[in-house]
């Protein structure tokens, strides 16, 4: 049991660190962690409904709804009326903040590169596998 609970930390940890990393290399775009959360959850699942992104946030609609608000201001992303119900509301990127994704990427896989280079060849290698056996473990679900 305790090499369970030890590799959850390490996913924990590891995950917070990522984070940290991406919200920094978007620093000079004035996206806080949570802004980053939300968008991520967007270019990962594409346009979604204010209750669909507090579903997956775990976060209250009113909390997001603040979220989605300061980011509208920033033009990086939009509400969208749904063509057939008027009611129903949809949040989705726009070409702006596509636009500053694409010019970060560059930036976010140099760090990685940086820190990769940090470690051996044969250190590498053992991360990588070590990778590959846990992403076989979680597909076998």
């Amino acid at each position: 049991m305790k090499k369970t609970y030890e590799v959850m930390i390490l996913f924990k940890e590891i995950r917070e660190l990522i984070k940290k990393s991406m919200v920094k290399s978007f620093e000079d775009c004035e996206i806080t962690s949570s802004q980053w959360m939300l968008l991520g959850a967007l270019l990962k699942n594409g346009k979604m409904t204010m209750s669909e992104l507090s579903n997956y946030m775990g976060l209250s609609n009113s909390t997001v709804s603040g979220i989605v608000d300061r980011l509208e201001k920033q033009e990086y992303i939009k509400r969208v009326r749904d063509g057939n119900d008027r009611r129903k509301v949809y949040v989705e990127i726009t070409e702006k903040f596509n636009d500053v994704a694409k010019k970060k990427h560059g930036v976010v896989e140099r760090n990685l590169e940086e820190k990769l280079h940090k470690v051996s060849d044969e250190e590498l290698n053992i991360v990588i596998d070590g990778l590959k056996i846990l992403k076989k473990i979680f597909e076998e679900e």
